[in-house]
């Protein structure tokens, strides 16, 4: 199990940092929206992901330390 939440923090932090880089203009190509709308919801999307991924990374750092404790 932790080994799986840090492969999707990790994840899950790529994703997020490709959103903040091309995901507006990405948003923009395909949906044929506004391109400032398609540049907030890329970042608003990047922060999404990025504390879903904080969450997931401290879930495998309290494994760990449940882990170490039992011990």
């Amino acid at each position: 199990m932790k080994a799986l939440l840090r492969g999707a923090s990790q994840t899950l932090f790529v994703i997020a940092a490709l959103l903040f880089f091309v995901g507006g203009r990405a948003i923009s190509e395909f949906t044929k929206a506004d391109r400032v709308l398609a540049e907030m919801l890329g970042i608003g999307l990047a922060f999404v992901f990025g504390i879903v991924g904080m969450i997931a990374k401290n879930a495998a750092d309290n494994l760990d330390d449940e882990d170490s404790a039992a011990q």
